[in-house]
């Protein structure tokens, strides 16, 4: 219980220091921040959480063909911790200090007790301020002796001083700096060492007190994640045209050639490396949760093979820093591998309401959607919902396609028109440079300033509750009328410029769709890492 106690002690102290510490900001969120309203607590009455997980032929085909074992998960091995429902949906980063977990979920870091099944607790969340820094959301984790490091969709990188209870900034990356199109997507570090990874320009950077100590380039590819154990950095990849997945080894910023992973992996979304406990090993987490591969750190040959919970929605996993035990986190649960002991329901109240944006259960019930323009999405990821905005501080909402000026615009699904700016009026450029003022006095870009940069818009709203959205439209379908039903593939509007500042230019300046989806406050791809937008992105609009 003295683990407990201090967890909540700890809660406390960080409102306290960010409420005293902070300049004060306006209201007004970069992104909208979920709903926390707590309802009625949860008693453990529910039967003990069971696994099931029957043996995946497919699985023991790839292992038999390695010539290596394949090992399931289930109770017999595993035990599991069943939090209340909306504790967590989808957890996309997992690290642990000593006996407390961390990990992000729905724009929040939470933080668990792992010796006693308590109510879980947020330690930072969209909206919250760090050294006057309004934190937009976080992405990604890491341990560090100095303190627990996140990093912001935004590129800036926050830390949890371990010694003043206290949130500081570690590195700035908001407004454009040396490149104006940076997107750091994973975070990991050595001692006191901090390693990002970069899939817009393609590179790995080391920096240390917020400044940069070397940067390699990587192969063209679509970053995931990277792990950093002594010299060695792990650099996880996707293909540019296909969700199969490379890792290399770096040391001193050299490809060591001799590593090199004998196994297809597939549509993968973490790596960790590690020394703890009685294994020294490579581990990635790949066919979207379903699978994880250990590979040996010296040459990438396979060890094992281990078959996770099918359709559990396991998304994230860790390595005990003092055990070497695996843990992995899926929907409202913890599974803590070779520990069938660890079995309980966790009483509490959910932290979050109603459906979630980043929900896999709900991204796989959407459909009757097709592109709104042509057929084939974005190949650039800084061209996808979540991507960093620099000249605005903030992040982009939605998917862009790049077509000619005036080429024609379809509804992406059948819906009813909720908006449509038939009266837009292209500002001054004394407006853009208003808004862009606003955007650095304020550290993030403000609602008002968002629905400014989208110019002339059409929404649709449709039943499965989305609402889409056509944005930097250059002209409306003259016949388009609030409170009328289109069908998916009428014509309301076409490609333009509007909104964007490349408008002052040129009318053909960087003209495209901007189209974005949402789910009452948040848009399709919030929560999610960049490589599981675009296979949802990809999945939606390509049913």
């Amino acid at each position: 219980m003295a683990e407990a106690s201090a967890s909540t002690r700890e809660a406390q102290i960080v409102a306290k220091s960010v409420a005293e510490t902070a300049t004060p900001m306006p209201p007004v969120m970069p992104t909208a921040v979920p709903t926390m309203t707590p309802t009625a607590v949860i008693e453990p009455t529910r039967p003990l959480p069971v696994i099931q997980n029957p043996t995946d032929s497919e699985f023991l085909a790839a292992a038999d063909a390695a010539g290596k074992p394949l090992v399931v998960v289930d109770g017999s091995n595993t035990g599991v911790w069943q939090y209340p429902e909306d504790t967590f949906v989808h957890p996309i980063s997992f690290e642990i200090r000593e006996n407390t977990a961390y990990l992000i979920d729905a724009g929040r870091v939470l933080f668990l007790d792992l010796v006693q099944p308590e109510q879980a607790e947020v330690l930072l969340q969209s909206g919250d301020v760090v050294d006057g820094v309004t934190v937009i959301e976080p992405i990604d984790l890491h341990i560090a002796p100095d303190g627990l490091l996140v990093l912001d969709r935004a590129g800036d990188v926050y830390r949890y001083d371990w010694q003043s209870k206290v949130w500081l900034m570690d590195r700035y990356d908001r407004p454009i700096s040396d490149t104006s199109s940076h997107y750091y997507v994973a975070l990991d570090g050595e001692e006191n060492g901090r390693y990002l990874l970069e899939t817009s320009y393609n590179y790995a950077m080391l920096y240390e007190n917020g400044e940069r100590q070397s940067l390699w380039n990587l192969p063209e590819a679509r970053g995931i994640d990277l792990s950093a154990m002594g010299d060695s950095v792990y650099v996880l990849e996707q293909h540019m045209d296909d969700t199969e997945a490379m890792l290399t080894l770096y040391e001193s910023t050299s490809t060591v050639d001799v590593f090199r992973p004998d196994i297809k992996m597939d549509q993968a979304r973490q790596v960790v490396a590690s020394s703890a406990g009685r294994e020294t090993a490579v581990y990635v987490l790949d066919k979207d949760g379903n699978r994880l591969l250990t590979f040996s750190p010296q040459n990438g040959q396979l060890q094992n093979m281990i078959q996770l919970p099918q359709n559990a929605e396991i998304s994230a996993f860790t390595v005990h820093p003092q055990s070497g035990n695996l843990l992995f986190a899926g929907k409202n649960r913890l599974y803590f591998f070779e520990q069938p002991e660890k079995i309980a329901n966790v009483s509490g109240q959910p932290l979050l309401t109603g459906t979630q944006p980043h929900d896999p259960a709900f991204l796989a019930s959407i459909s009757g959607f097709a592109p709104p323009i042509g057929w084939d999405i974005t190949t650039r990821d800084l061209q996808m919902p979540g991507a960093p905005r620099h000249y605005r501080l903030g992040v982009h909402q939605g998917a862009d396609f790049y077509w000619a000026r005036d080429s024609q615009i379809f509804a992406a699904a059948d819906g009813v028109v909720i908006r449509a700016m038939h009266d837009y009026t292209p500002p001054f450029p004394a407006a853009f440079y208003e808004m862009r003022n606003q955007a650095y006095e304020l550290g993030y870009t403000s609602e008002e300033a968002l629905d400014f940069y989208r110019g002339q818009q059409v929404w649709l709203e449709h039943e499965n509750g989305l609402i889409s959205r056509y944005i930097h439209l250059g002209s409306i379908a003259w016949d388009l009328e609030e409170g009328q039903h289109v069908t998916k593939g009428q014509f309301i509007g076409t490609v333009g410029n509007s909104g964007s500042p490349a408008s002052l230019e040129s009318p053909d300046s960087d003209a495209h769709l901007h189209f974005e989806l949402w789910l009452g406050d948040h848009y399709l791809g919030q929560f999610l890492r960049p490589v599981e937008t675009r296979d949802w992105v990809n999945a939606i609009l390509h049913n």
